[in-house]
């Protein structure tokens, strides 16, 4: 019996003794699973790395794109068809050497030339006979105007015209009784000069001799001239000296005496090596730019450097070359059209 029961008490210590050989069997079996897979990790890590690379170079592609996106949100290219650039008024012009301007705008009156002008009198005293023309009547140089009978012989003797022109004034009727006032006043209205008005500040700035365009208020009636005269008195009422440029003008032009006009004065005049209208130059994102065409339906809005600024053109110093297309009217409508485009691509 006590043998059996030392058979019996061995019986669970040798349980107990297998069941920890095979505990350490499957360790030893975990540790080698753990490190077969610690080394298939590596390879998992390299496919990590792949993955990682392809996207970084998917964001160097988003980058990419992104940078071509914001050359287009700057707006630095506009296509315009021909087509509606033509009827969008869009014109281009070539750039090179033009003049630069410093201008000087005056305002005044259109008046007779004094040679244009003739008060026509009776040279012997009497009654007035005859009254043959009328005011607004065009007549010509010799011809009679009135007939007039002299109070001491009492011949009856022509009044006429000494110069070509439309009677402007009548101030004599049938029965009257002539006098030191003049009958008639007759104007050459083909011969009119401009009386610019000159203010004290701008006294030895306008000479004669000097460009100067006549433009009426309409906007329409232009005509270029040059300064005669600089009156050395100023006129009583604007107290301003008067500078006068005669006028050439055609026989349907609507300038009349007394309109009121407007005059620029050429002050000073220089050569540039590359000059553009004043129209031209636009102001995007704060630059200076002017829209060269770079293709047929392409334009590029080119940041310039200006230089010295006239009445009608600009010099340009850099960002454009001579023999270059730019846009030289309605410029801003292709500004509009780059508005557009960047406000899209905000969007």
């Amino acid at each position: 019996m006590k043998t059996f029961r030392m058979k019996t008490a061995a019986a669970p210590l040798a349980l107990l003794l297998a069941l920890g050989l095979a505990s350490c069997g499957r360790g030893e079996a975990d540790a080698e699973k753990t490190t077969a897979d610690a080394g298939h990790e590596e390879p998992g890590h390299k496919e990590g790395e792949k993955e990682g690379g392809d996207a970084g170079h998917a964001e160097e592609g988003d980058e990419e794109e992104g940078g071509e996106h914001a050359g287009e949100e700057n707006g630095e290219r506009v296509t315009i068809p021909a087509a509606s650039a033509e009827a969008s008024g869009i014109k281009v012009s070539a750039a090179g050497p033009g003049a630069i301007q410093e201008r000087l705008n005056l305002t005044g009156r259109i008046m007779l030339q004094p040679a244009a002008r003739a008060e026509v009198h009776a040279p012997y005293p009497g009654p007035v006979r005859v009254v043959s023309r009328n005011i607004g009547d065009t007549v010509r140089r010799g011809e009679t105007l009135a007939r007039v009978e002299s109070a001491e012989s009492l011949q009856v003797y022509s009044i006429t015209t000494p110069i070509s022109g439309i009677v402007l004034e009548r101030q004599t009727n049938i029965g009257d009784v002539t006098s030191d006032e003049p009958l008639f006043v007759v104007g050459d209205l083909s011969k009119l000069q401009a009386e610019l008005n000159v203010v004290t500040r701008d006294i030895g700035r306008v000479a004669p001799g000097q460009s100067v365009t006549i433009t009426g208020l309409d906007g329409a009636t232009r005509i270029d001239a040059r300064i005669a005269t600089v009156l050395p008195t100023a006129d009583a009422h604007s107290q301003t000296l008067l500078a006068r440029a005669p006028l050439t003008i055609a026989a349907n032009s609507p300038l009349r005496p007394g309109m009121a006009v407007r005059g620029s004065v050429v002050l000073t005049e220089r050569n540039a090596p590359v000059a553009v209208v004043t129209d031209a130059v636009q102001t995007l994102e704060g630059k200076s730019v002017v829209f060269v065409r770079v293709a047929a339906d392409t334009y590029e809005a080119r940041p310039v450097t200006l230089g010295r600024t006239g009445a009608a053109s600009v010099e340009i110093t850099s960002g454009l070359a001579a023999g270059e297309t730019y846009v030289s009217e309605n410029a801003f409508l292709v500004k509009a059209e780059i508005g557009k485009g960047s406000a899209s691509h905000d969007h």
